[in-house]
């Protein structure tokens, strides 16, 4: 049995599905739907509801000339397309030794930097809009500053654990944290707690300590 208890909320995994996310949230999601079975499950039962509307759908009649122009379509010699050069899906030097979701060994995350003693953190490269994506890690045993949310951050879990008011997060598990949210994870003893977080805007952190710490973590 999956112990994967936190899901993406029905709409937010559509968005998914549909392809209407930001990359460092599509990343997010997908590490969750990469671990959860019962998402994974919901996704296929998108498709079958997509191909069933598919069929419902009224035809269009179609030009007098459109054989003609498929058929020319065809015969016409393929032009010699450049393929983009595969990226290696070995993880960064750094990463090494961190064990990353299949979607994420190929992404190009920035050197890890310390945000605070006992945590590290390495961002996602290349995004723009504000959105900030980023691999985290925590000691086991300590207790994040409380904070706000400015914009939607989604945090899945890859290792170790944490908690907060909502609940208790597993490997796999997926929170979704809107403005108004405050929380102050607190990870579980014993083990480094790593987690792929991607925040539309910067947190707001509620006490001194978080605020004296914010330009630091530079999230």
């Amino acid at each position: 049995m999956s112990s994967v208890m936190h899901h993406p909320a029905t709409e937010l995994l559509l968005d998914y599905h549909n392809g209407r996310m930001p990359r460092g949230q599509t990343l997010t999601v997908r590490a969750h739907v990469e671990a959860c079975a019962e998402c994974r499950a919901q996704l296929r039962l998108f498709d079958v509801i997509g191909a069933s509307l598919m069929e419902d759908t009224d035809g269009v009649e179609m030009s007098a000339d459109a054989l003609d122009l498929a058929l020319a379509r065809i015969e016409r010699p393929e032009e010699t397309v450049p393929q983009p050069v595969a990226k290696s899906a070995k993880p960064k030097p750094y990463l090494e030794g961190i064990a990353l979701p299949a979607g994420l060994t190929a992404q190009d995350f920035k050197p890890r930097y310390w945000a605070a003693p006992g945590v590290w953190i390495a961002s996602l490269a290349d995004e723009h809009d504000g959105a900030h994506t980023y691999l985290m890690g925590v000691k086991g045993g300590m207790n994040m500053p409380d904070h706000d949310h400015k914009g939607l951050e989604l945090t899945v879990v890859l290792t170790g654990r944490f908690s907060d008011t909502g609940g208790n997060y597993l490997p796999g598990d997926l929170v979704a944290q809107a403005p108004g949210d405050i929380h102050a994870p607190a990870i579980a003893s014993g083990q480094e707690c790593i987690c792929l977080i991607s925040a539309l805007a910067p947190i707001a952190p509620k006490t001194l300590l978080g605020k004296l710490l914010k330009p630091f973590a530079r999230i």
